[in-house]
């Protein structure tokens, strides 16, 4: 039995909606296998938020950045939990640069820049589109699990290599 792959999902809370969509996602993820740390279900009133938030992006495989404008622009500027998330997240990669722990996930964004300046090297996975949401939603959960999208074909002969002749 393989461990179940854990996530973390750091998010702005915009408004109402804007969270029930974050919810969502995260309870289909966990229905689909993935472990996932969110302060909706695990930090409670009273709880440390910078605790929770040390910890939780730690202890993960990987990390769900949910940028919306909101997210985009606290992060740059470094302000509330998003700041203190991006001050963390950033430590990492200064660790190890091609580190693909984070996914960046586009929703409700619209700007020219859809990630925050220290993801805008990663390659992001577009939620905007409600249209899309499954084709988007199959990719994130192969991700996550480590399947290939696409597979690679197996390597194939060289049609240029001589043969030696079965004759001696």
């Amino acid at each position: 039995m393989s461990l179940a792959p854990k996530c973390f999902i750091s998010y702005s809370h915009d408004n109402e909606e804007h969270k029930k969509w974050v919810l969502n996602l995260a309870t289909r993820l966990v229905k689909n296998g993935v472990e996932v740390i969110l302060d909706q279900w695990d930090l409670t009133l009273g709880g440390d938020l910078p605790s929770f938030m040390e910890v939780g992006l730690k202890e993960v495989d990987r990390v769900i950045c949910i940028c919306s404008e909101t997210y985009v622009a606290k992060a740059n500027v470094g302000s509330g939990g998003v700041g203190y998330e991006k001050m963390i997240l950033t430590s990492e990669l200064m660790d190890n640069i091609n580190s693909e722990k984070i996914i960046p996930l586009i929703k409700r964004n619209n700007e020219p820049k859809v990630t925050p300046i220290f993801l805008q090297t990663k390659l992001y996975i577009d939620f905007r589109n409600e249209t899309k949401y499954e084709k988007s939603y199959l990719a994130l959960i192969k991700e996550i699990h480590g399947e290939s999208i696409k597979a690679r074909p197996a390597l194939g002969k060289n049609p240029f290599e001589k043969s030696e002749s079965p004759i001696a």
